[in-house]
């Protein structure tokens, strides 16, 4: 037996980095879709006065997921500005990729804006089924 610590290999890093990457996508998808799930909700009674005054369902889910895109670019513009602050302490663990490597920032940036677009669909949709009789009623 060894006294030696374990060292994984640079695949095992990468395997394990994207394993824990995935799992705070899907975890800030299901954050993201609690949170808009619960605004909308609280916004039912304003969502049925629109409607109510002629508002269209189309007009009430681009609301809802303009609201949602300018949360998730203002994110993703800090996200890559940290980002890029944290290139060197990466460096290490990239493979024939550089730090800054702008296919990866512009790809990564894309896939983490549409996270919060297709989070926000079910509640924007939703939202557009509210009656606005029921919602007047109930306040």
């Amino acid at each position: 037996m060894s006294l030696r610590p374990r060292r994984l290999s640079r695949a095992s890093n990468r395997r394990l980095l994207a394993v824990f990457s995935l799992l705070a996508l899907l975890l800030a998808a299901a954050g993201i879709y609690g949170v808009l799930a619960y605004s909308v909700s609280e916004k039912a009674h304003e969502i049925g006065i629109r409607m109510a005054l002629g508002a269209g369902v189309g007009n009430v889910v681009r609301t809802v997921l303009r609201k949602s895109l300018a949360l998730a670019i203002s994110g993703v513009l800090l996200g890559t500005c940290g980002a890029l602050l944290l290139t060197r302490v990466l460096a290490n663990l990239l493979f024939e990729v550089r730090p800054t490597d702008p296919t990866t920032f512009v790809s990564v940036a894309l896939l983490l804006a549409g996270v919060p677009l297709l989070a926000s669909w079910i509640p924007a949709r939703r939202a557009a089924r509210v009656d606005p009789a029921l919602a007047l009623r109930f306040e």
